[in-house]
């Protein structure tokens, strides 16, 4: 802007506004009367005055303009930004002139786009005209490449680089010729003379020491003043706020530019592998497809060298300045355990599998990592995870503690057992939901488990003591786990589970454990439709059991085989073995066990009664199954009595006694919501949407109830139920086709 021209116009706009106020007080004397070259006179110079306000406000604007245009010029290039919209929207917040928070950190792994984030806000700023001046400095000592890491010298090392940067953007480029003090003062006098938005990029590698003296010099910094720092590491000042990974659709989004830029294209489930093995990591995304693009590597390698590689450029970029600031803290210890597991896992696990004795220590570590952006916490369930590429390097460090890696694979497997023991009761139902949220961790500790008895299996008879408990533990976790997965529908990890289980069961010649998950396999196998592979697990089960002495295991056995045979079609051999199945629960009346077992023979001869053909027999079964579930003496009848509820209700739809089949269904809806029964949930939605169809009573919500129906008995692929669904939704279209518009 030049000064000396601004001057003389504002010198020659107090000249005419002088002459205009002496002409103004003549013209008041004349009254209505006024002589018109005074008139003319006045009118000349309220142009002149307008005239020359308006070269100032071109001249200024120009300016301005200029300056702006300048401050883009000095800004890092703009890279495609997508998401983070969340993250922009508090940023720009606090960035206002009336938010007294000054400093902002934006932190995360590296690659995360903390520095993507901050050029695309520093933009932000300057387009909204937020900030006079917007310095940008950045102490990056290396980029990553296609071709791996390289070195860069940084803008800033010290407190004295970042106010010579100061000075020089704010037109005192000689600040740098002052002592330390003076160098102080003139840039807090500089700052104090305009708004300024100061961005230091990666922070994390300037030392600790020139860490806090620039911290000490923000802290004193003028009003005028606003800071955004971007670090792998906490900033110890100001507001937080911490990035995840890009969600999947904005990483679809950012995979999609990049294609088009490099001209390249993967197939959707390449893209969908590549952003859930990264994370959404911005960085990791760009690079892969780089290597396919300029190198011209194909997809496959560079997804294989990604999951393989221990050495590959990404995972070194991101994670090893944080690694090595660890040295050999136990936060290395809950890294490793985190990387164990594919879930988050809970403080409690952490602490224990760890051998963490105290709170305090436990506390100190994990907040080391929370610093260092290397783990996430869920505060509402205190579940800690990693973001997948994270638990790729980790695993790449695996080598260097080998023995506590096999000490914690251990206990991670008898930490999951004593939480099954405490949690998977019967009795503990209601609190089932909280404990599969360990699901996939106790699962991959079954999975390790098996694997450990493959590679130790031995041909001699007697099994070493390490084997044995391992084999054990693999067993109550299949008995214990199995029953949460089978009453919450996960069948297919039930199935895979059991069979784990069973090999183990049979190792350590457990027969009643092998008689048990050869019974939970046949149970799977029916209800998926696959009866002569479920005949052929009943009789294995039942074979199973005369190596034992326990009449309701044996009754247990027998009730899946006459389950199955009814659906066999033959009729005989199922009632007589459900009959004896009843008089063996009979016995045992006071037995919880007892209870269940005859409730559910009484159930299963219903079921051969209906298909039988015999109606009134059928119901007569299914309501003394249901007072047996609901014997004071069990305590607890929600757990079973849907399919004795839904079992009336179809009795009821057959007999057209559509009222009360309509609360059959919808008490059995009611207690399977209760008890989490998916599978009978399932089956009362679909009575209830044939009460509908068959009363005309609402079609609408007849084939809501069917479709959701489908859509679980395709979930646990049971093949039966699903054909009864889609003939029944063929059904109500017809019907509602039929029905006249209003």
């Amino acid at each position: 802007m030049d000064k000396e021209e601004v001057t003389h116009l504002e010198r020659m706009i107090d000249l005419h506004k002088k002459n205009l106020y002496i002409l103004e007080e003549m013209l008041a004397k004349y009254g209505a009367d006024q002589p018109l070259h005074l008139v003319n006179s006045v009118t000349m110079e309220r142009e002149a005055i307008a005239r020359y306000s308006k070269q100032i406000k071109n001249i200024t604007s120009n300016a301005k303009e200029l300056e702006k245009s300048n401050t883009l010029a000095s800004l890092p290039r703009r890279p495609y930004f997508v998401g983070r919209e969340g993250e922009i929207s508090t940023i720009l917040g606090s960035l206002q002139p009336n938010s007294r928070t000054f400093i902002i950190g934006i932190e995360g792994v590296g690659g995360i786009g903390k520095s993507a984030l901050a050029i695309e806000v520093s933009h932000r700023c300057l387009e909204n005209d937020l900030f006079e001046a917007v310095i940008w400095i950045s102490a990056q000592e290396s980029i990553l490449t296609l071709h791996g890491i390289e070195p860069v010298i940084p803008e800033a090392k010290t407190l004295s680089d970042i106010l010579i940067t100061i000075g020089t953007s704010l037109g005192n480029p000689t600040i740098g010729n002052l002592s330390m003090q003076e160098q102080i003062r003139r840039a807090y006098a500089l700052l104090a003379r305009q708004t300024t938005l100061l961005v230091l990029d990666n922070f994390e590698s300037l030392s600790k020491e020139e860490q806090r003296e620039i911290i000490d010099f923000l802290r004193k910094s003028p009003m005028t003043l606003k800071v955004v720092i971007t670090s792998r590491e906490r900033v110890s000042e100001g507001q937080v706020i911490r990035l995840p990974g890009l969600s999947f659709e904005e990483s679809n989004a950012l995979l999609e530019w990049d294609a088009q830029q490099k001209n390249i294209q993967l197939t959707k489930d390449q893209s969908k592998y590549l952003v859930t093995f990264t994370g959404g990591l911005p960085l990791a995304l760009l690079w892969v497809q780089g290597q396919i693009a300029v190198l011209g590597y194909s997809v496959t390698q560079v997804l294989d060298k990604l999951s393989l590689d221990a050495n590959i450029p990404i995972l070194q970029y991101c994670f090893n300045h944080s690694w090595n600031l660890l040295g050999e803290s136990d936060a290395k210890k809950l890294l490793f355990i985190l990387a164990l597991q594919p879930d988050p896992v809970s403080r409690a696990a952490l602490q224990e599998i760890a051998g963490i004795l105290t709170n305090e220590h436990l506390g100190n570590e994990i907040s080391h990592l929370l610093q260092l952006s290397l783990i996430e916490h869920d505060h509402d369930r205190d579940y800690f995870s990693i973001l997948p590429l994270t638990r790729r390097f980790i695993r790449t460090q695996f080598g260097s503690d080998r023995k506590f890696i096999k000490q914690a694979e251990l206990k991670i497997a008898q930490y999951y057992v004593k939480l099954l023991s405490q949690k998977s009761s019967f009795k503990e139902w209601r609190s089932y939901d909280d404990l599969l949220q360990d699901r996939n961790n106790i699962l991959s500790a079954a999975q390790w488990c098996y694997k450990s008895l493959q590679k130790k299996r031995s041909k001699s008879d007697s099994l070493p003591r390490q084997t044995r408990n391992i084999a054990e533990m693999l067993v109550k976790i299949g008995t214990q786990l199995g029953s949460v997965l089978w009453q919450r529908a996960y069948w297919y990890d039930r199935m895979t589970l059991a069979h784990a289980a069973l090999f183990a069961a049979k190792l350590v010649s457990d027969w009643k454990s092998v008689s048990t998950f050869a019974r939970n396999i046949s149970w799977i196998n029916f209800y998926q439709g696959d009866y002569l592979r479920a005949l052929h697990w009943s009789e294995e089960s039942l074979s199973a059991t005369t190596q034992t002495e326990d009449e309701l295991l044996i009754a247990a056995a027998k009730r899946s085989l006459g389950t199955v045979e009814l659906y066999l079609g033959n009729f005989d051999r199922s009632e007589t073995l459900l009959k004896d199945v009843l008089k063996t629960s009979e016995k045992f009346a006071s037995d919880d066990y007892g209870i269940y077992s005859k409730g559910f023979a009484q159930y299963g001869l219903g079921d051969l009664e209906y298909e039988r053909g015999n109606i009134k027999a059928a119901k007569e079964w299914y309501q003394k199954a249901l007072d047996t579930w609901q014997n004071p003496a069990r305590k607890d009848p929600v757990r079973h009595i849907s399919y004795a509820l839904n079992g009336l209700g179809f009795v009821a739809l057959k007999e057209k006694r559509y009222e009360d089949a309509n609360g059959f269904f919808l008490e059995g809806i009611r207690s399977a919501e209760e008890f989490g029964r998916v599978d009978e949930l399932a089956k009362g939605q679909l009575g209830l949407a044939s009460v509908y169809l068959e009363t005309h009573a609402d079609l609408n919500t007849a084939l809501i109830l069917v479709n959701e129906s489908i859509e679980s008995f395709q979930q646990q692929g049971m093949q039966y139920q699903i054909q009864k669904g889609l003939a029944l939704r063929e059904n109500i279209l017809k019907a509602e086709s039929q029905t006249p518009t209003p």
